[in-house]
């Protein structure tokens, strides 16, 4: 009888890398980490401006009305309503409207920016 002979490969260890090139391939891993997280917060401030702008928009548009109240307060309505309620009656009526308005403006635009730049919770990543 013939003896069979079996060739058996044997299994070789894993090559095992050098410090210096295990710590290579981390800085490399450590720079694509921060790549990474660099543009998601990026993303997020991108959204965030996004969300704020009719925030701005809107403050923007108080302010400008609230220096045209006070324009129009001195020159055109003290005008028109003097007649009827006198110089200090007219002036107190176009003054108290218009700064309303541009609170109430102000206010509006201030919630926007608010609920824009709120720090939401990591599980609620959008």
């Amino acid at each position: 009888m013939r003896a069979r002979t079996r060739c058996v490969e044997e299994e070789q260890p894993p090559q095992q890398e050098s410090i210096p090139a295990l710590v290579s391939r981390l800085i490399d891993d450590g720079e694509e980490f921060v790549r990474a997280e660099l543009k998601l917060y990026r993303a997020r401030l991108f959204s965030r401006i996004d969300g704020a702008r009719n925030a701005i928009i809107l403050a923007v548009v108080a302010l400008s009305l609230a220096q045209a109240v006070i324009v129009a307060a001195l020159v055109g309505l003290l005008i028109v309503l003097r007649p009827l309620l006198g110089p200090g009656g007219a002036t107190g009526v176009v003054v108290a409207g218009g700064l309303a308005l541009a609170g109430l403006l102000a206010w509006l635009g201030w919630r926007q920016l608010l609920k824009a730049t709120e720090i939401k919770d990591k599980d609620d990543r959008p």
